[in-house]
Protein backbone atom coordinates (compact mmCIF):
# COMPACT_ATOMS: atom_id res chain seq x y z
CA UNK A 1 0.00 0.00 0.00
CA UNK A 2 1.21 3.49 -0.83
CA UNK A 3 1.32 6.22 1.82
CA UNK A 4 -2.07 7.66 0.79
CA UNK A 5 -3.72 4.27 1.28
CA UNK A 6 -2.18 3.88 4.74
CA UNK A 7 -3.30 7.35 5.71
CA UNK A 8 -6.89 6.63 4.72
CA UNK A 9 -6.76 3.08 6.14
CA UNK A 10 -8.33 1.66 2.99
CA UNK A 11 -7.98 -1.96 2.02
CA UNK A 12 -9.14 -2.24 -1.58
CA UNK A 13 -9.56 -6.01 -1.19
CA UNK A 14 -12.77 -5.33 0.76
CA UNK A 15 -14.80 -4.27 -2.24
CA UNK A 16 -18.46 -4.75 -3.15
CA UNK A 17 -19.64 -5.63 -6.65
CA UNK A 18 -23.07 -4.18 -7.42
CA UNK A 19 -25.53 -5.16 -10.11
CA UNK A 20 -28.47 -2.78 -9.98
CA UNK A 21 -31.48 -2.02 -12.15
CA UNK A 22 -31.68 1.77 -12.56
CA UNK A 23 -35.21 3.03 -11.99
CA UNK A 24 -37.36 4.72 -14.64
CA UNK A 25 -35.32 3.72 -17.71
CA UNK A 26 -38.16 1.49 -18.85
CA UNK A 27 -40.59 4.38 -18.44
CA UNK A 28 -38.50 6.64 -20.67
CA UNK A 29 -38.06 3.96 -23.32
CA UNK A 30 -41.55 2.54 -23.28
CA UNK A 31 -42.64 4.14 -26.55
CA UNK A 32 -39.49 3.86 -28.64
CA UNK A 33 -37.36 0.94 -29.79
CA UNK A 34 -33.75 1.20 -28.62
CA UNK A 35 -31.32 -1.25 -30.20
CA UNK A 36 -27.59 -1.80 -29.69
CA UNK A 37 -26.26 1.17 -31.73
CA UNK A 38 -28.77 3.57 -30.14
CA UNK A 39 -28.05 2.20 -26.69
CA UNK A 40 -24.35 2.96 -27.15
CA UNK A 41 -25.19 6.62 -27.86
CA UNK A 42 -27.18 6.94 -24.65
CA UNK A 43 -24.41 5.31 -22.61
CA UNK A 44 -21.91 7.72 -24.14
CA UNK A 45 -24.03 10.65 -23.01
CA UNK A 46 -24.43 9.17 -19.53
CA UNK A 47 -20.66 8.75 -19.32
CA UNK A 48 -20.07 12.42 -20.12
CA UNK A 49 -21.23 13.63 -16.71
CA UNK A 50 -18.27 14.66 -14.53
CA UNK A 51 -19.33 13.10 -11.21
CA UNK A 52 -18.65 9.43 -10.55
CA UNK A 53 -22.01 7.62 -10.32
CA UNK A 54 -20.52 5.20 -7.78
CA UNK A 55 -20.37 7.93 -5.13
CA UNK A 56 -24.12 7.76 -4.55
CA UNK A 57 -23.92 4.00 -4.16
CA UNK A 58 -21.21 4.41 -1.50
CA UNK A 59 -23.48 6.79 0.40
CA UNK A 60 -26.43 4.44 0.19
CA UNK A 61 -24.29 1.49 1.23
CA UNK A 62 -23.27 3.53 4.28
CA UNK A 63 -26.94 3.82 5.22
CA UNK A 64 -28.28 7.10 3.83
CA UNK A 65 -31.18 6.28 1.48
CA UNK A 66 -31.57 9.91 0.44
CA UNK A 67 -27.91 10.46 -0.55
CA UNK A 68 -28.39 14.05 0.66
CA UNK A 69 -27.02 13.96 4.20
CA UNK A 70 -23.33 14.11 3.08
CA UNK A 71 -23.80 17.69 1.87
CA UNK A 72 -24.72 18.80 5.39
CA UNK A 73 -22.15 16.91 7.47
CA UNK A 74 -20.64 19.19 10.08
CA UNK A 75 -19.41 18.94 13.66
CA UNK A 76 -22.16 21.34 14.77
CA UNK A 77 -25.01 19.29 13.25
CA UNK A 78 -27.22 16.58 14.73
CA UNK A 79 -29.54 14.13 12.94
CA UNK A 80 -32.44 16.34 14.01
CA UNK A 81 -30.93 19.57 12.68
CA UNK A 82 -30.02 17.93 9.38
CA UNK A 83 -33.54 16.55 8.96
CA UNK A 84 -35.02 19.97 9.73
CA UNK A 85 -32.83 21.55 7.07
CA UNK A 86 -33.73 18.94 4.45
CA UNK A 87 -37.42 19.28 5.27
CA UNK A 88 -37.18 23.02 4.78
CA UNK A 89 -35.67 22.46 1.33
CA UNK A 90 -38.26 19.86 0.31
CA UNK A 91 -41.44 21.48 1.64
CA UNK A 92 -42.03 23.92 -1.28
CA UNK A 93 -41.65 21.05 -3.75
CA UNK A 94 -44.19 18.93 -1.88
CA UNK A 95 -46.64 21.81 -1.98
CA UNK A 96 -46.12 22.16 -5.72
CA UNK A 97 -46.79 18.46 -6.26
CA UNK A 98 -50.08 18.85 -4.38
CA UNK A 99 -51.13 21.53 -6.89
CA UNK A 100 -50.63 19.27 -9.93
CA UNK A 101 -53.46 17.42 -11.71
CA UNK A 102 -54.59 14.18 -10.08
CA UNK A 103 -53.16 11.95 -12.82
CA UNK A 104 -49.72 13.52 -12.53
CA UNK A 105 -49.80 13.28 -8.73
CA UNK A 106 -50.82 9.62 -8.94
CA UNK A 107 -47.98 8.93 -11.38
CA UNK A 108 -45.47 10.74 -9.16
CA UNK A 109 -46.57 8.89 -6.05
CA UNK A 110 -46.38 5.40 -7.51
CA UNK A 111 -43.27 6.05 -9.59
CA UNK A 112 -41.25 7.31 -6.65
CA UNK A 113 -42.59 4.71 -4.23
CA UNK A 114 -42.54 1.59 -6.42
CA UNK A 115 -40.90 2.59 -9.76
CA UNK A 116 -44.09 1.79 -11.70
CA UNK A 117 -46.76 3.82 -13.50
CA UNK A 118 -50.39 3.56 -12.33
CA UNK A 119 -52.82 2.08 -14.85
CA UNK A 120 -54.43 4.86 -16.85
CA UNK A 121 -51.69 7.38 -16.04
CA UNK A 122 -49.21 6.40 -18.76
CA UNK A 123 -49.34 9.82 -20.44
CA UNK A 124 -48.36 11.45 -17.15
CA UNK A 125 -45.26 9.30 -16.58
CA UNK A 126 -42.68 11.40 -18.46
CA UNK A 127 -44.07 14.70 -17.09
CA UNK A 128 -43.85 13.17 -13.60
CA UNK A 129 -40.20 12.22 -14.12
CA UNK A 130 -39.45 15.70 -15.43
CA UNK A 131 -40.97 17.16 -12.27
CA UNK A 132 -38.78 14.90 -10.14
CA UNK A 133 -35.75 15.86 -12.20
CA UNK A 134 -36.50 19.54 -11.59
CA UNK A 135 -36.91 18.93 -7.85
CA UNK A 136 -33.70 16.90 -7.57
CA UNK A 137 -31.72 19.49 -9.50
CA UNK A 138 -33.02 22.35 -7.34
CA UNK A 139 -32.38 20.54 -4.07
CA UNK A 140 -28.86 19.46 -5.02
CA UNK A 141 -27.98 22.99 -6.17
CA UNK A 142 -29.11 24.36 -2.80
CA UNK A 143 -27.26 21.63 -0.92
CA UNK A 144 -24.05 22.40 -2.82
CA UNK A 145 -24.31 25.98 -1.58
CA UNK A 146 -24.90 24.87 2.00
CA UNK A 147 -21.96 22.48 1.80
CA UNK A 148 -19.57 25.44 1.57
CA UNK A 149 -17.52 25.78 4.74
CA UNK A 150 -18.41 22.33 6.08
CA UNK A 151 -15.07 20.59 6.52
CA UNK A 152 -16.61 17.26 7.48
CA UNK A 153 -18.70 17.27 4.31
CA UNK A 154 -15.64 18.01 2.17
CA UNK A 155 -13.58 15.34 3.93
CA UNK A 156 -16.31 12.77 3.37
CA UNK A 157 -16.53 13.53 -0.36
CA UNK A 158 -12.77 13.69 -0.92
CA UNK A 159 -12.09 10.46 0.94
CA UNK A 160 -14.74 8.65 -1.11
CA UNK A 161 -13.19 9.90 -4.34
CA UNK A 162 -9.73 8.86 -3.14
CA UNK A 163 -11.03 5.40 -2.25
CA UNK A 164 -12.50 4.95 -5.73
CA UNK A 165 -9.23 6.04 -7.35
CA UNK A 166 -7.39 3.42 -5.29
CA UNK A 167 -9.90 0.76 -6.23
CA UNK A 168 -9.64 1.60 -9.93
CA UNK A 169 -5.85 1.46 -9.74
CA UNK A 170 -5.83 -1.88 -7.92
CA UNK A 171 -8.71 -3.50 -9.79
CA UNK A 172 -6.69 -5.42 -12.42
CA UNK A 173 -4.66 -7.09 -9.64
CA UNK A 174 -7.72 -7.65 -7.45
CA UNK A 175 -9.59 -9.24 -10.30
CA UNK A 176 -6.63 -11.47 -11.11
CA UNK A 177 -6.29 -12.57 -7.49
CA UNK A 178 -9.98 -13.45 -7.33
CA UNK A 179 -9.91 -15.63 -10.43
CA UNK A 180 -8.81 -18.63 -8.39
CA UNK A 181 -11.56 -18.10 -5.84
CA UNK A 182 -14.53 -17.34 -8.01
CA UNK A 183 -15.37 -17.45 -11.67
CA UNK A 184 -13.75 -14.54 -13.46
CA UNK A 185 -17.00 -13.81 -15.24
CA UNK A 186 -18.63 -12.78 -11.97
CA UNK A 187 -16.34 -9.76 -11.71
CA UNK A 188 -16.60 -6.82 -14.12
CA UNK A 189 -13.64 -5.99 -16.34
CA UNK A 190 -13.48 -2.55 -14.73
CA UNK A 191 -14.47 -1.27 -11.30
CA UNK A 192 -16.05 1.83 -12.84
CA UNK A 193 -19.74 2.05 -13.69
CA UNK A 194 -20.73 -0.09 -16.67
CA UNK A 195 -24.12 -0.66 -18.24
CA UNK A 196 -25.24 -4.12 -19.26
CA UNK A 197 -28.18 -4.10 -21.68
CA UNK A 198 -30.67 -6.91 -22.22
CA UNK A 199 -32.39 -7.12 -25.60
CA UNK A 200 -35.38 -9.18 -26.70
CA UNK A 201 -35.43 -11.44 -29.77
CA UNK A 202 -36.08 -8.47 -32.05
CA UNK A 203 -33.01 -6.66 -30.69
CA UNK A 204 -35.02 -4.11 -28.68
CA UNK A 205 -33.69 -2.99 -25.29
CA UNK A 206 -35.93 -4.36 -22.55
CA UNK A 207 -33.80 -4.01 -19.43
CA UNK A 208 -30.60 -2.47 -18.18
CA UNK A 209 -28.28 -3.25 -15.27
CA UNK A 210 -25.69 -0.97 -13.70
CA UNK A 211 -22.57 -2.92 -12.74
CA UNK A 212 -19.67 -1.54 -10.73
CA UNK A 213 -17.39 -2.13 -7.77
CA UNK A 214 -17.25 0.17 -4.76
CA UNK A 215 -15.67 0.33 -1.31
CA UNK A 216 -17.14 1.22 2.06
CA UNK A 217 -16.98 4.98 2.59
CA UNK A 218 -13.83 5.68 4.66
CA UNK A 219 -15.81 8.03 6.95
CA UNK A 220 -19.03 6.00 6.96
CA UNK A 221 -19.20 6.29 10.75
CA UNK A 222 -19.65 10.08 10.49
CA UNK A 223 -22.50 9.68 8.01
CA UNK A 224 -24.16 6.98 10.07
CA UNK A 225 -23.99 9.11 13.22
CA UNK A 226 -25.68 12.08 11.53
CA UNK A 227 -28.25 10.36 9.29
CA UNK A 228 -31.80 10.89 10.63
CA UNK A 229 -33.56 7.58 11.36
CA UNK A 230 -36.27 8.22 8.76
CA UNK A 231 -33.59 8.45 6.05
CA UNK A 232 -31.64 5.37 7.08
CA UNK A 233 -31.24 2.41 4.77
CA UNK A 234 -32.66 0.02 5.75
CA UNK A 235 -35.36 1.87 7.65
CA UNK A 236 -35.15 0.98 11.37
CA UNK A 237 -37.95 -1.35 12.48
CA UNK A 238 -39.29 1.16 14.98
CA UNK A 239 -39.52 4.01 12.43
CA UNK A 240 -42.75 4.24 10.37
CA UNK A 241 -42.43 4.29 6.59
CA UNK A 242 -42.81 7.92 5.42
CA UNK A 243 -46.29 8.65 4.11
CA UNK A 244 -46.44 8.78 0.30
CA UNK A 245 -46.49 12.41 -0.75
CA UNK A 246 -44.93 13.64 2.48
CA UNK A 247 -41.80 15.73 2.86
CA UNK A 248 -39.78 12.82 4.27
CA UNK A 249 -40.95 10.57 1.42
CA UNK A 250 -39.68 13.09 -1.14
CA UNK A 251 -36.32 13.57 0.58
CA UNK A 252 -35.78 9.85 0.88
CA UNK A 253 -36.77 8.85 -2.67
CA UNK A 254 -36.33 11.69 -5.18
CA UNK A 255 -32.61 11.05 -5.69
CA UNK A 256 -33.47 7.94 -7.71
CA UNK A 257 -34.13 10.15 -10.74
CA UNK A 258 -30.50 11.30 -10.71
CA UNK A 259 -29.01 7.99 -11.87
CA UNK A 260 -26.84 8.70 -14.93
CA UNK A 261 -28.76 6.84 -17.65
CA UNK A 262 -32.12 8.17 -16.42
CA UNK A 263 -30.60 11.64 -16.25
CA UNK A 264 -29.25 11.32 -19.78
CA UNK A 265 -32.64 10.32 -21.18
CA UNK A 266 -34.37 13.19 -19.39
CA UNK A 267 -31.70 15.66 -20.59
CA UNK A 268 -32.46 14.63 -24.19
CA UNK A 269 -36.16 15.21 -23.60
CA UNK A 270 -35.63 18.55 -21.85
CA UNK A 271 -33.40 19.86 -24.63
CA UNK A 272 -36.06 18.97 -27.19
CA UNK A 273 -38.84 20.62 -25.18
CA UNK A 274 -36.74 23.77 -24.81
CA UNK A 275 -36.08 23.86 -28.57
CA UNK A 276 -39.80 23.48 -29.23
CA UNK A 277 -40.58 26.08 -26.55
CA UNK A 278 -42.76 23.68 -24.64
CA UNK A 279 -42.80 24.48 -20.94
CA UNK A 280 -43.56 22.05 -18.16
CA UNK A 281 -45.22 24.95 -16.40
CA UNK A 282 -47.93 25.00 -19.09
CA UNK A 283 -49.04 21.57 -17.83
CA UNK A 284 -49.85 20.37 -21.32
CA UNK A 285 -48.91 16.86 -20.30
CA UNK A 286 -50.27 14.99 -23.32
CA UNK A 287 -48.13 17.19 -25.60
CA UNK A 288 -45.09 16.81 -23.34
CA UNK A 289 -45.42 13.03 -23.40
CA UNK A 290 -45.76 13.02 -27.19
CA UNK A 291 -42.74 15.29 -27.58
CA UNK A 292 -40.68 13.15 -25.20
CA UNK A 293 -41.01 10.19 -27.56
CA UNK A 294 -40.12 12.43 -30.49
CA UNK A 295 -37.10 13.80 -28.61
CA UNK A 296 -35.58 10.36 -28.09
CA UNK A 297 -36.25 9.31 -31.67
CA UNK A 298 -34.75 12.54 -33.00
CA UNK A 299 -31.64 12.22 -30.82
CA UNK A 300 -31.01 8.70 -32.02
CA UNK A 301 -31.48 9.61 -35.68
CA UNK A 302 -29.24 12.67 -35.48
CA UNK A 303 -26.35 10.98 -33.68
CA UNK A 304 -25.11 8.16 -35.90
Amino acid sequence: MVAEKKQLSIDTRHYHVLSLIPPFVDVCLGSIAIKQPEFAKIVELAGSYPNDPRLIQMVRLAGDASAKVPYLLDESETPGSILAELRQLARPHVERIKSLPDQVQAAMHLLLSMNVVPDGCEAAAIPALLEFDRIQEAMVAELHERMSGRQLARDFQESNLAALRMLDQDWPDLRGEASGLRRRGLLPESASMQYQPFFDRTGRLISLHEICAILDAPHAHALQALTPPVLKRPLPAEVPVPLTGSVDWLIREVGKVGRHVTRALLEIIKAHLAAERISLEARNYALINQQAVEALREYIEKNP
